[in-house]
């Protein structure tokens, strides 16, 4: 008795109920076996997706694809054709081997020998037709989604920490709420992150992943979270229109006014007491623990007049159970600052100073053109109007906030509407701030940038004389040449550092061939990004060995 082959597969749980499920695609090819004379044979996918480019997550359809190439199919049924494939390259190799194999196609709507060339092209026809209608389908969904954003909807993932969905919109949650705003009055009233952090675990007030241990990022995270004045923004699928969505307050404005002024307060007091460390770190912020991943951190010994790079994950180890398994850190000892800053400068002028790419990378800086340096200086100073511009802007915006609320103290205006406009000026002004904040760190990456060619320029020719430079000047070099350094120190003998440079400089080779004039032209060959190297801790004077 022949077979028919009956493949089934739903891609959404719509189309489990949108009257495409796999029982009915199922029933309706048994029906037809029936008709025909035929034995059923069920291939049953499940619920896969189709628009892959291939056919890696459809394990049941490539082993029946298998049989056809085995020449054991003859006939097989699909309740419609994108249940093969909705993707137009995957549809061509499924459609290659039933012509190949001489597979008669059947479908509810007729029966198809796709070597002959009117089925084919009815069925290309029909092909075309439900890839647009799968479009149309994704459109109307994602036009749906960002309609139902605009209205209010939460539409995915946990609500923040003080609120809980209903009818999937954001209600408050009482029981949350008043840690919310126990957060802001303490903050508000000089409390360290750190003590806040405390008197939560203390109090056994869980996170919103439903840990006690609350993290100081998270509070700190928290309390920038718009959320708690009644808005939000939310960046539009494809369109990346940014839409402001309102919410139930949990705070008052002024209050989140307070916290934004004592925040801002505390970051200019931070900036200045690292301008004034006593220890400078060469290698700040490029320094990783192989063991758990977190970035080291360098700290100055007074007593002891030494100072060391450390892991913090693995002190957070000695002091804290609550880490998980994944984040402890099995590295063993602290590193000498200026022995480790010593070998490490000592070790990526060497590997330049040996390496033709580095070189040839220069002279192309020094001698090509200043096309690209000077579009960068014109996008600098763009961007440092637009700064300027948004600092007068929240000037401006912060004295209306003061002038109106000593209009409120002195009860000049009606307090309701001067509520309203403090709310209003108070929300632009937050606005106003974040753009300053993305314009700030792109002047940053910019100047970097430009300091980085500058360098080059100045100083590209005198490799030799690296050792001259400033700690600063040599802390920027670093920043440019260096990806990440990763630190292992697995016992107390050693420990052992891996470079990684953002250019393949180490071991690169110079190779020379002859153009059509006869003249020598030369090539950078091989090179790799990676160096290894350990150095050896036990002697007063450590060694390396690469």
């Amino acid at each position: 008795m022949s077979e028919l082959h009956i493949y089934s597969r739903v891609s959404s749980a719509v189309q489990e109920e949108d009257g495409t499920s796999l029982d009915t695609q199922k029933d309706a090819g048994e029906r037809l076996a029936k008709q025909l004379g035929f034995s059923p044979v069920l291939w049953n996918e499940g619920g896969q997706s189709s628009a892959s480019e291939d056919l890696t997550n459809r394990p049941v359809l490539r082993k029946l694809l298998e049989r056809v190439n085995d020449g054991l199919v003859q006939h097989v049924f699909v309740y419609n054709t994108d249940r093969l494939s909705r993707n137009e390259a995957t549809w061509s190799v499924i459609r290659l081997r039933f012509v190949k194999a001489k597979v008669t196609l059947h479908t509810p709507g007729g029966v198809f020998n796709l070597s002959n060339p009117m089925d084919k092209m009815l069925l290309g026809i029909m092909s075309e037709i439900s890839t647009y209608d799968n479009a149309l389908r994704s459109e109307r969904t994602l036009l749906g989604k960002n309609e139902r954003v605009k209205q209010g909807f939460w539409l995915g993932g946990p609500p923040p920490f003080g609120y809980r969905l209903e009818n999937k919109k954001l209600v408050e949650e009482p029981k949350e709420s008043k840690w919310v705003k126990f957060i802001f009055e303490s903050y508000k009233d000089k409390w360290t992150t750190r003590a806040i952090r405390q008197e939560l675990m203390k109090n056994g007030v869980l996170t919103r992943r439903g840990n006690v241990a609350w993290s100081l990022g998270s509070i700190e995270k928290l309390l920038t979270n718009t959320h708690y004045g009644g808005y939000h923004i939310v960046k539009l699928s494809r369109t990346d229109e940014q839409v402001r969505v309102q919410c139930p307050a949990i705070l008052p404005s002024s209050l989140i006014r307070q916290v934004k002024v004592e925040s801002t307060l505390r970051s200019r007091q931070t900036r200045v007491s690292e301008s004034n460390l006593k220890q400078f770190y060469l290698l700040r912020g490029l320094l990783f623990c192989a063991s758990c991943g977190a970035r080291l951190s360098g700290r100055l010994f007074d007593k002891q007049n030494r100072s060391v790079y450390y892991c913090p994950r693995k002190e957070r180890n000695y002091v804290t159970e609550d880490v998980s398994p994944v984040q402890q850190c099995s590295n063993r000892r602290y590193l000498k600052i200026d022995k480790t800053d010593e070998l490490v400068w000592e070790t990526v002028v060497e590997v330049l100073a040996n390496s033709h790419r580095f070189k040839d990378e220069v002279k192309n800086q020094v001698f090509g053109s200043s096309t690209t340096h000077e579009s960068t200086q014109d996008d600098l100073r763009t961007l440092k109007r637009t700064q300027s511009r948004l600092k007068k802007e929240i000037v401006d915006e912060t004295n209306s906030i003061v002038s109106l609320e000593t209009d409120k103290i002195l009860k000049k205006r009606n307090a309701n509407e001067i509520s309203r406009i403090l709310e209003n000026l108070d929300a632009h002004r937050l606005e106003l701030e974040e753009s300053l904040e993305k314009v700030n760190n792109e002047i940053m990456r910019i100047e970097s940038k430009t300091q980085w060619v500058d360098w080059l320029t100045k100083f590209g020719d005198r490799i030799t004389e690296l050792s001259d430079f400033s700690p600063k000047d040599k802390q920027s070099f670093l920043t440019g040449i260096l990806e990440k350094i990763e630190v292992s120190t697995s016992n107390t003998q050693e420990h052992s550092l891996v470079f990684y440079f953002k250019v393949p400089y180490v071991n690169d080779k110079i190779g020379w061939t002859k153009g059509k004039s006869g003249k020598r032209k030369y090539r950078i060959d091989g090179g790799e990004s990676v160096l290894s190297v350990e150095i050896e801790t036990s002697k007063k004077s450590p060694r390396l060995r690469a």
